[in-house]
C-alpha cells in the first residue's frame, strides 16, 4: 500500500482528473481512510488546477468574426451577447497550458528525487575516499617509523594470565610510536584499549585510544608527549569508551622500552 510520499506525485493528475487505474484507485482508498496530509494537499491541486483556466491569455476575436456576431445579436429571439466571451480554443490552450503544468510538475519531483539520490551516492563516495586517505596517510606515516634507522622495536608481552596475543612497538624519537599486532580480541561496545607511556618517574601519559577492526588486526601511529628516553615502559588497558586521564584498570599488555 502506497504512504503519503509515494502519492504525493499523483495530487495534481487526481485533481485533474487525469489519474486513473490502480494509481487513482489507491489514492481515493488513502483518502477514504482520512489522511490529513493528503486531503490538504488534493484540496490544494485542486485550487491550483482551477486557477490554471485564468492564465489562457485574453482572446479578441477578428473583425469579421465581432460582425457575425454582433449581427445575429441583432436578430429576433437572440439574447444580447455577454461582454468577455471566450471562443473555444482559447479554452482548448488553457487545458494544453494545464497538462503542460501537470507534467512539469511531476518531473520536477522526479528530479528532485533524481538529484536526491546522487547527492546521497557522492557523499557516501566523499566518505569513503576520506577513509581511504586517512588509511594511506597512516601507513605512510608507520613505513616511515620502521624503516627509519634510529627507530627502536619493543614487545609488549600479556601481562596477566589470560592467553592474549604478543604485541610489537616502534619508537623512533623523531617520528613516532607504532603499535602493531593480531588476534586481538574486541572489548565491549561501551570499552575501548589505551596505550599508555609509563614514564622513569612520575605517572602514566596516555598515547591514545584504539580498536581492533573487523579481523583482529591493531595499527596505530601516535606522537607521546614524554622523549623516549624519559620512558620505561609501554602498557595497554582496558578502558571506559574515550579513555581516561589515568589508567583504571590492570595493564593487559607491558613492555620495556629498551
Amino acid at each position: 500500500m502506497s504512504d503519503c510520499a509515494q502519492l504525493k506525485q499523483h495530487y495534481e493528475a487526481y485533481a485533474l482528473g487525469a489519474l486513473e487505474g490502480e494509481e487513482r484507485a489507491e489514492l481515493e482508498a488513502h483518502l477514504a481512510r482520512g489522511c490529513l496530509t493528503c486531503s490538504a494537499e488534493v484540496e490544494r491541486a485542486r485550487w491550483l488546477v482551477a486557477q490554471l483556466a485564468y492564465l489562457a491569455p485574453d482572446a479578441e476575436p477578428s473583425t469579421t468574426l465581432r460582425r457575425k456576431v454582433l449581427a445575429a445579436a441583432q436578430a429576433p429571439g437572440v439574447r444580447e451577447a455577454r461582454r468577455g466571451w471566450v471562443p473555444l480554443w482559447a479554452w482548448a490552450g488553457a487545458v494544453a497550458l494545464a497538462l503542460f503544468t501537470l507534467f512539469s510538475v511531476r518531473q520536477a519531483r522526479q528530479l528532485e528525487g533524481e538529484l536526491a539520490a546522487l547527492q546521497a551516492k557522492l557523499q557516501k563516495n566523499q566518505s569513503r575516499n576520506l577513509a581511504l586517505e586517512t588509511d594511506r596517510q597512516l601507513y605512510q606515516n608507520a613505513l616511515a617509523i620502521l624503516s627509519a634507522p634510529s627507530t627502536r622495536e619493543m614487545n609488549l608481552k600479556p601481562a596477566g594470565q589470560v592467553a592474549l596475543p604478543e604485541v610489537r612497538a616502534y619508537w623512533n624519537a623523531q617520528l613516532g610510536l607504532v603499535v602493531a599486532g593480531q588476534r586481538f580480541p574486541s572489548p565491549a561496545a561501551d570499552r575501548t584499549f589505551q596505550l599508555w607511556v609509563v614514564p622513569k618517574k612520575g605517572n602514566p601519559i596516555s598515547a591514545g585510544i584504539f580498536r581492533p577492526d573487523s579481523s583482529g588486526q591493531v595499527l596505530i601511529v601516535s606522537k607521546p608527549e614524554v622523549n623516549i628516553a624519559a620512558a620505561a615502559a609501554l602498557a595497554i588497558t582496558d578502558e571506559p569508551a574515550g579513555g581516561r586521564p589515568q589508567p583504571t584498570t590492570k595493564p593487559l599488555w607491558v613492555g620495556p622500552v629498551s
